[in-house]
């Protein structure tokens, strides 16, 4: 009845965790659990405190606690009352699964998660990060790592002295044409990516784009509703032009002519000159994705279209996962300058403000000289590392066509032999080998099977020995 005063005679305290919170957790199962009525006033503070053994002040707070939840009012003289509506009128003490039919509608998009974190031997698109100079890396965290300005708002851009440092080297090395207030730091490539798939075309306009190529890619421009037409690209020069279209519907193009992926056409400059026409022609945008430029090993990389064209119509693309290390994750975005406070604005919608301590260490990083030095290194160690694999891949499989020799961090093995390229990298998997099926990346239905090697993620030796760990076990495969 309302107002009779409960006793505490069904009261236990669980022993676990903090005096406090045992009686709140067990008061607040009984208000629960419906066997005491509404309006009842709780037993008193006194007797709470003489029958479990507690000091007042333990009690008053347990009931403060449930006060201030809702569950009981306190009345001047009387005590806690039970109220009335309890705040967790959809509490059930006991669990009830629910029905399949009561899950709310959720979008899926149709895309993939990512896989098992770890990575695995002979994985593309993996630095080697032993040689990295992580003391040095170190020494600049320490450095800027008390800096309050470092702690506040950013500049819509990024890290000015960041995008300045970038700014000279683009310039020196890609021979971009831009300075400090074309350039956007973004989280990596993907997020440069997707931005310039917003910018480019609005849903559901068609954008081109290069098979076999990145699935990432594609999964960002299906995200941003964007119909997607494939233009054939294995070829040793990369983009196949005599497929562009000439309808003038496509809004963008996005292609890797640096280091054409996963199949290494590097586009010559001819090509180059012959696509930035076709471009200005169709008033089509130019995603110029600078995979692997750092990472020519026969000359030096060719001018960027986005150089060539003098900084209009294409929108650049690089990022540090692959000079430095993935989990860096900084990247960015070249656009015209009525195009950059756009992207900017974007990815304050989606993300707000990039991390600045990251930025603030790289900045210093390319500035006193360490990132040139480890370029130049590391160009050297994966340089080697392909002399090696290439001609004990060719000698074990001369039937195959090897791609991607003269560039990049990765090698492609197309087989002829081989019916179900998916079947044979899960088979690959289970032996710790994390190379890709080469039908991953296609999506014009392309014949071709193989696998997508890594040569980046160890040194000399180690990649010998995974090497020749795989090949018997894809032989083995090949014989049934």
């Amino acid at each position: 009845m309302p107002g009779t005063r409960l006793c505490s005679d069904a009261l236990s305290l669980s022993g676990q965790g903090e005096l406090q919170q045992q009686l709140y957790l067990c008061l607040r199962q009984q208000l629960l659990s419906g066997r005491w009525p509404v309006g009842a006033l709780l037993p008193s503070e006194r007797q709470l405190a003489s029958d479990l053994v507690l000091s007042r002040t333990t009690v008053q707070q347990a009931l403060q606690q449930l006060v201030a939840e809702g569950y009981v009012e306190a009345q001047q003289g009387r005590g806690y009352q039970i109220v009335a509506a309890l705040p967790d009128h959809y509490f059930t003490p006991e669990p009830v699964q629910a029905s399949a039919g009561a899950a709310l509608p959720m979008q899926h998009y149709g895309l993939s998660a990512k896989g098992q974190a770890h990575s695995g031997r002979l994985q593309p698109g993996l630095a080697n990060v032993r040689p990295f100079p992580f003391r040095i890396w170190q020494q600049l965290l320490q450095r800027h790592g008390n800096r309050t300005a470092l702690c506040g708002m950013a500049d819509p851009l990024g890290y000015q002295p960041l995008r300045q440092a970038l700014a000279h080297y683009l310039a020196q090395s890609r021979q971009l044409q831009c300075d400090q207030d074309n350039i956007l730091i973004t989280t990596g490539a993907q997020q440069a990516l997707f931005l310039a798939a917003r910018l480019a075309a609005k849903s559901h306009e068609q954008v081109l784009m290069e098979s076999p190529g990145y699935p990432r890619l594609k999964q960002a421009l299906q995200l941003a509703e964007l119909k997607v037409q494939h233009l054939p690209a294995a070829g040793p020069d990369g983009l196949d032009l005599r497929q562009l279209p000439t309808n003038g519907k496509a809004r963008a193009l996005f292609l890797t002519p640096s280091h054409q992926y996963p199949c290494g056409g590097i586009m010559p400059l001819a090509r180059r000159l012959e696509l930035l026409h076709w471009a200005r022609q169709q008033q089509c945008w130019l995603v110029e994705d600078d995979y692997d430029s750092e990472f020519q090993y026969r000359h030096r990389p060719i001018a960027s279209l986005q150089g060539l064209a003098g900084g209009e119509g294409v929108l650049f693309v690089g990022s540090f996962s692959k000079t430095l290390f993935p989990a860096v994750r900084l990247g960015y975005l070249v656009a015209p300058k009525a195009q950059i406070q756009t992207a900017s604005a974007l990815l304050q919608a989606v993300q707000g403000d990039v991390a600045l301590l990251p930025q603030a260490v790289l900045a210093d990083f390319i500035i006193e000289g360490h990132f040139l030095r480890h370029l130049r290194k590391m160009r050297r160690c994966y340089q080697q590392q392909k002399q090696y694999a290439i001609p004990l891949l060719q000698q074990h499989f001369p039937n195959a066509t090897l791609l991607a020799q003269d560039a990049g961090l990765h090698l492609t093995l197309l087989l002829p032999d081989l019916a179900d390229d998916v079947a044979l990298s899960h088979k690959l998997w289970q032996h710790g080998f994390k190379v890709q099926p080469f039908s991953r990346y296609c999506f014009m239905h392309e014949p071709k099977r193989g696998l997508v090697i890594g040569i980046a993620d160890a040194n000399t030796d180690s990649q010998g020995a995974a090497i020749e760990a795989l090949i018997p076990l894809v032989k083995q495969w090949l014989s049934g």
